[in-house]
């Protein structure tokens, strides 16, 4: 699976590895960061291209249909 355009306006959720605090943010977001801090615990989070793929398989099911589906 790739990181699915359709998904790139939809509010994706992550949790901290370290506290699992959850971050809510556009899979745009998620397509470009490599690293945040967490406003949970403070530490630096990396987030790896697996875990995108991870993140975006978890909301596969927000995906916008495509063109012409039905």
């Amino acid at each position: 699976m790739s990181l699915s355009p359709s998904l790139f306006s939809v509010g994706l959720t992550f949790q901290c590895p370290q506290c699992n605090f959850t971050v809510i943010k556009n899979g745009s977001w998620f397509q470009v960061v490599s690293h945040y801090k967490c406003e949970g615990c403070g530490r630096e989070i990396r987030i790896t291209y697996p875990d995108k793929i991870g993140i975006f398989q978890k909301h596969a099911h927000l995906a916008a249909p495509p063109p012409g589906a039905r």
